[in-house]
């Protein structure tokens, strides 16, 4: 007990000296003041660049005067509330709200396949603020003729056509602002392919899993040079059929297809199979991430991602080799007769000994 004790203390000791470093390693990298924010309201428009607009709500939640310096996480460009150019530091009431507007335009990368980037974020004194944020919602339009975007960061809630150009919403709820990533295909292709997992639940090591892709051409034009690739965790999974459609690299399993040429309407599926190996005993879930599809080597499209769960029961179980053997008992070995007839003498001549001892000591 009086070791518990002092285990106890010593970690409540240690706790109070490393409670205040943990304090100011937070206060160093967060804002952690009176003002949050109620909601981030972001449209981008994509052509050449990416024009920029956001609306940002934020409030005073605490009972004094604050001062604080604001910027865009992405780029200092000028804030505005009500029509005026704010000047730093910007000053909230108690309880008061500011909506802030700024606009600014974004660089796209790529020549085939584009790339943007948006932080949504608002730094609060050059810190993000400790603080979710209660409502995002961003809402990016693509240039006009491009089918839909190739790949993004977050899967968007919602997908729509605006003017003729395709657009995607997100919106969240008490969440911290995290950089979106958006790539999309200048290529005049409408592929579409889905990916299909049978079973989708791992009970057991050794599991083989078959994989199904389907590849539409939904354009008017026949696409040709097309390659599939699907990516596996090589300590996970392990090519089970057909094996000349794999190949492994490093850390890495490759499945990989390649179709000549898809005409306009033209549908077809392609199966594999894989077998899981992994060795965790924690029962979860993961995504089988999506089957890249490239024409002539650059990126048009993704599929969907497979949802997966796997019990505790897929663990590897011992084989007959590795199972430690059952303790056998072993026969008894009784002492011979002629050893026990020596250790008999003995105690009879030790015991005669001791009364002889005993007689001379008390006549």
């Amino acid at each position: 007990m009086k070791t518990k004790a002092k285990i106890a203390v010593a970690t409540v000791v240690l706790l109070g000296i490393l409670w205040p470093f943990k304090v100011a390693l937070a206060s160093d990298l967060f804002y952690g003041g009176d003002i949050v924010t109620d909601s981030i309201d972001i449209r981008v428009e994509a052509d050449e660049h990416a024009t920029v607009n956001a609306t940002f709500l934020l409030t005073n939640r605490g009972t004094e005067d604050q001062e604080i310096d604001l910027q865009f996480a992405q780029s200092p460009v000028p804030l505005e509330a009500d029509g005026e150019e704010l000047s730093s530091p910007v000053l909230f009431r108690p309880g008061e709200s500011k909506s802030i507007n700024l606009t600014l335009n974004l660089d796209i990368t790529g020549e085939t396949t584009k790339m943007l980037f948006l932080d949504p974020a608002m730094l609060f004194d050059g810190k993000p603020n400790s603080e979710t944020t209660k409502v995002l919602m961003i809402r990016v339009v693509l240039p006009q003729g491009v089918n839909g975007l190739a790949w993004a960061s977050q899967e968007p809630d919602e997908e729509s056509f605006e003017d003729g150009r395709k657009s995607y919403s997100w919106s969240n709820a008490d969440i911290y602002p995290t950089t979106l990533c958006l790539k999309w295909s200048t290529l005049q292709v409408e592929l579409i392919v889905e990916k299909s997992a049978t079973p989708q639940e791992i009970t057991s090591r050794d599991q083989r899993i078959d994989l199904e892709i389907t590849l539409q051409n939904k354009g008017n034009t026949t696409v040709d040079r097309i390659a599939l690739t699907d990516l596996y965790m090589a300590f996970d999974f392990e090519a089970v059929y057909p094996l000349w459609e794999f190949s492994e690299e490093a850390t890495w399993l490759f499945w990989m297809k390649n179709i000549n040429s898809l005409e306009p309407g033209e549908t077809e599926t392609f199966a594999y199979r894989v077998r899981y190996i992994g060795v965790s005993s924690q029962s979860s879930e993961f995504d089988l991430e999506p089957c890249v599809v490239t024409v002539d080597g650059h990126l048009v499209t993704m599929s969907n991602k497979v949802r997966m769960s796997k019990t505790g029961d897929a663990l590897p179980n011992p084989t007959d080799s590795e199972a430690p053997p059952e303790s056998e008992a072993g026969p008894l070995h009784f002492p011979s007769l002629p050893l026990l007839g020596g250790i008999l003498l003995i105690l009879a001549i030790a015991r005669g000994g001791y009364l002889i001892w005993k007689r001379r000591h008390t006549g």
